[in-house]
């Protein structure tokens, strides 16, 4: 078989291209690669029915106020993705400034403005991102929780607390009364130094890649 010649075919009988080829291709390749190599992050899947929908379990830094949440991430790619972002959703109530309230979008610029996104981002970025934010938010201008933002610049304890507590209440890792052991949160913990630092490198390739 020659290699597109199915693309070639399309063209000739004047059918669509079929667009979702290398989205499939693509995602594929990162969801088997992320799997034979899973980052101690988060833990990533595909719906069964539906590859470009995933939901990923992230953990809660160490040392953030999310320190022993266990969150649920919706990540949902569009048909042409990787050209355009997908939108990724925390399922799990977070307390945040990039994350909205109401509906637990992740607002983020490279994510929800079409002229800043570039397929140069992977799913493993973006996840790696996500988890940096519960360690360190973004506040130039991405934020959307207005109240969360406002205190974690002025009252930056006040919103420590809250965060802290929505934590318990939403995303507790444990049933009531039953914190988990020390040596299981050591296990899936984060490096969130790690996390940050890696997160400032591709924030800052991307702002290169705009220009």
């Amino acid at each position: 078989m020659v290699p597109g010649g199915g693309a070639l075919r399309g063209a000739a009988t004047g059918a669509r291209p079929d667009k979702s080829r290398p989205r499939t291709t693509r995602l594929e390749k990162e969801l088997e690669g992320l799997w034979a190599d899973p980052p101690e992050w988060c833990v990533p899947g595909a719906d069964a029915t539906d590859r470009l929908r995933w939901q990923v379990v992230v953990v809660g830094p160490e040392g953030s106020p999310y320190d022993g949440g266990v969150f649920t991430v919706r990540v949902d790619f569009p048909r042409d993705y990787p050209f355009k972002a997908p939108k990724v959703t925390f399922a799990t109530k977070v307390y945040h400034p990039n994350v909205d309230p109401r509906t637990g979008l992740v607002c983020l610029d490279f994510l929800t403005d079409k002229n800043l996104w570039t397929s140069a981002w992977s799913v493993d970025r973006i996840l790696l991102v996500v988890v940096s934010l519960l360690h360190e938010p973004v506040m130039d201008g991405a934020a959307i929780n207005r109240e969360a933002a406002y205190l974690y610049k002025r009252k930056r304890l006040v919103y420590e607390e809250i965060a802290r507590a929505k934590t318990r209440e939403h995303a507790s890792a444990a049933s009531p009364g039953e914190p988990a052991s020390s040596s299981e949160k050591k296990e899936r913990r984060p490096s969130s130094r790690g996390v940050s630092q890696l997160c400032r490198r591709l924030l800052r390739r991307v702002a290169s890649l705009r220009t």
